[in-house]
């Protein structure tokens, strides 16, 4: 039995039972939305930049079956893109996620999921960084994996523990002689406990063990050991702290690549001001796999800052700032790559049902390789429709 067939298998059962329950609470929300919008430099290239006007017609459908000790959820996404002038790059995405859990006491829980995302990956980026010109469209992504996980304690306990394993596989569907070399089987082991220290901070240990196969490109296969400590910090609705350092390892199973580890860590902090307002900052840095043909994995830095706010009822704002810093690694050479994007969002809620956004995103790209720089900019206007 193949694996997506397990997980529409596993999907179905859980559905039925669930659906079973007696005094469930359930629920289903459908939502529409459309994008029209206009992009400067539709190839991501350094010079001789194209623009084009798209159209983005997009649905979610989410249902929630609730009772006392289970619950049941499932997120069905789908959206369509449309361009004026690369018409080939016409595409349609979708995810499906399912997922269920269940309380055996108020301190114990198993949870499951499941995913199935297919992608498009845009020419210019990616794997086709540079090469946007030689394709003649952009490459499909398919992504399917499954979790499983349980977790013993809760916010007021004196500890808090939680175990979850995980499966996935990902491949390119385009171009097949070429993007197989980056297929990945992974499996992931993570752990984490939480020791209350005080009323509102916890002493946090996180433990993550990764297995990384490359049916195509055994070079590549690796293993992956993460260790890290730090603080977690909830001392009032107004603020939240996560804070963590520590070391990850990769120890690759081909001779030609040596063992390597890198200083990681994770920082992750809400801030709200008022009511009406709230800042998120963002920064973690870690190995992660590739998606280039020419190196083994990549070694990335994240820094987001994000910013709501809520000026009356109908009208809002929200704005996010990012930096990238990604590292290509083979045995031959490091690659560096730095990327800054922002995103301007002013929101208009209509009524309960309909909203309107209007939205500005920005991205570049700069590398030591000046001829996969680049600048885009993108306006957009998206009408969201809850049925």
């Amino acid at each position: 039995m193949s694996f997506s067939r397990r997980i529409a298998v596993c999907v179905t059962n859980i559905f039925f039972a669930t659906s079973a329950i007696a005094e469930s609470d359930n629920s289903v929300a459908f939502d529409l939305a459309s994008e029209a919008g206009y992009i400067d430099n539709f190839l991501y290239q350094a010079k001789s930049e194209q623009s084009t006007a798209y159209l983005t017609l997009a649905s979610d459908l989410s249902l929630s079956l609730k009772s006392q000790q289970s619950a049941f959820d499932f997120d069905a996404k789908l959206a369509s893109h449309f361009f004026t002038q690369f018409e080939d790059d016409d595409h349609t995405e979708f995810t499906l996620i399912p997922k269920y859990q269940f309380k055996f006491s108020q301190n114990q829980l198993l949870y499951m999921s499941a995913v199935w995302l297919n992608s498009y990956v845009y020419r210019g980026t990616g794997i086709s960084i540079g090469e946007a010109e030689t394709l003649f469209k952009g490459d499909e992504k398919d992504n399917k994996g499954a979790t499983i996980g349980y977790e013993y304690g809760t916010f007021e306990s004196q500890g808090k523990l939680n175990v979850e394993v995980s499966y996935h596989e990902n491949k390119f569907t385009t171009r097949r002689a070429s993007t197989g070399q980056l297929d990945t089987e992974i499996l992931n082991v993570k752990s984490s406990f939480d020791y209350l220290l005080s009323e509102k901070t916890y002493l946090a240990f996180d433990l993550d063990y990764k297995q990384s196969e490359h049916p195509n490109n055994a070079i590549s296969n690796r293993d992956s050991i993460a260790g890290l400590v730090g603080i977690k910090w909830f001392t009032t609705v107004i603020s939240e702290l996560n804070f963590l350092i520590g070391y990850q390892q990769l120890t690759f199973d081909d001779s030609q690549l040596n063992d390597t580890k890198a200083f990681k860590w994770r920082f992750d902090y809400i801030w709200r001001p008022s009511d009406f307002t709230q800042v998120h900052i963002m920064s973690n840095r870690k190995f992660d796999e590739s998606y280039r043909l020419t190196s083994n994995y990549r070694l990335a830095k994240n820094h987001q800052i994000d910013l709501t706010h809520a000026f009356t009822e109908f009208w809002s704002i929200s704005t996010s700032v990012g930096v990238k810093n990604e590292k290509f690694i083979n045995s031959q050479f490091v690659q560096n790559e730095d990327y800054l994007f922002s995103i301007l969002t002013l929101g208009y809620q209509h009524s309960d049902r309909v909203s309107v956004q209007l939205g500005y995103h920005y991205r570049s790209l700069e590398s030591k390789n000046e001829e996969v720089d680049y600048l885009q900019n993108r306006l957009s206007l998206k009408v969201k429709v809850k049925l």
